[in-house]
């Protein structure tokens, strides 16, 4: 801090040294008045973005002491959120699901600025040794799954905010309100939760054949699973209007361990037939799918209320639901989902 210097001005002799004295005191005197001043400024400031800040996760409490500056985020959500609340992450995962060219998600193909942002390599492990170099202030990671051992050794790089539940579970708004608060932006970050429940009211208002309809969010393929009630794509479109199948529910029933996900074996496919079925079928192909024997008995694909899905920046659109995703994704998931539920009956 830089602290201001008053000079003395000329005196008789004789008086020279109480005029000395007087003004080392009151320049004693003010340059701590000025560095107090600051201190509290700076503590009113701090206080004023809500910090310190404690934010509970699956394995503890996260402490941010002050507004970070160098930002890293981990998972599929947390960056969208950092630009949408006006920031610019350090680091942040390279995209290699439906990426664009510069390596990230379609819709924060806009804000990420190579200069700005170096693409952290996350498919196999976390590059630990690059976090550290970025000298990130925080770690953002509300969504992304990991375990204790590695919580500890990132919480060892910087403050990490973790998952507060089951991996992969946290809803969309949470998410949101947690890198708000992590960053001083809570009111900031209610502000856009608001914004997209707006928007999918708006949405549940206009397609009203969406309300009561049962529904699967499944991929099939070499593999099949079925998406769980606590996984954000489906909560979103029960904030849509429809419901879970009974297939799915009964299968939420016995998850056992809180997983997002169940995988199925393919003959018991059938057994979570809905409604409406969003098939992401991007390996397999939506011709092969609809001519597979077991895919084509679902009454769903019978009837043509199946959303079949190929195109991976859409499906990953609709499965890493965020604040900047749900506006891109909508557009483009809208006419589908509509003419399924239409011909659902």
């Amino acid at each position: 801090m830089s602290w201001s210097r008053s000079r003395a001005a000329l005196r008789p002799a004789r008086t020279a040294a109480l005029a000395v004295a007087t003004v080392l005191v009151a320049t004693t005197l003010a340059a701590c008045g000025s560095d107090a001043d600051e201190q509290s400024s700076g503590s009113a400031s701090t206080a004023a973005a809500g910090f310190p800040v404690t934010l509970k996760n699956t394995f503890g409490e996260t402490t941010i002491t002050k507004k970070p500056e160098r930002i890293v985020t981990l998972g599929w959500n947390a960056q969208d959120v950092v630009y949408a609340l006006g920031e610019t992450p350090v680091g942040m995962p390279k995209v290699t699901y439906g990426p664009t060219e510069a390596g990230t998600t379609a819709w924060d193909a806009d804000k990420f600025d190579a200069a700005k942002t170096e693409l952290l390599d996350t498919s196999d492990k976390f590059p630990f040794e690059k976090i550290a170099a970025l000298k990130p202030d925080v770690i953002l990671a509300p969504y992304e799954g990991f375990d204790a051992a590695t919580y500890k050794t990132l919480s060892e790089i910087a403050p990490t905010v973790a998952y507060p539940g089951a991996p992969w579970q946290t809803t969309w708004q949470d998410q949101t309100l947690l890198v708000g608060q992590a960053l001083g932006k809570k009111a900031e970050a209610e502000k856009l939760i608001s914004g997209i429940n707006d928007k999918i009211k708006q949405v549940a208002a206009e397609h009203p054949e969406f309300k009561g309809k049962t529904i699967t969010v499944g991929s099939f393929g070499a593999d099949n699973y079925a998406y769980m009630p606590t996984d954000p794509r489906v909560q979103i479109l029960n904030e849509m209007g429809f419901v879970n199948a009974p297939g799915v529910e009964k299968l939420q029933a016995g998850n056992t361990k809180k997983e997002f996900a169940l995988t199925i074996s393919k003959e018991k496919v059938p057994d979570i037939d809905a409604d409406v079925v969003v098939a992401y079928v991007d390996g397999l192909g939506a011709q092969k799918f609809q001519a597979d024997p077991v895919y084509s008995s679902l009454a769903a694909v019978k009837r043509g209320s199946a959303y079949v899905m190929e195109d991976q920046q859409v499906i990953s659109g609709m499965s890493a639901v965020s604040v900047l995703s749900v506006p891109w994704v909508l557009d483009k998931i809208i006419p589908g989902l509509s003419k399924a539920a239409q011909a659902a009956g």
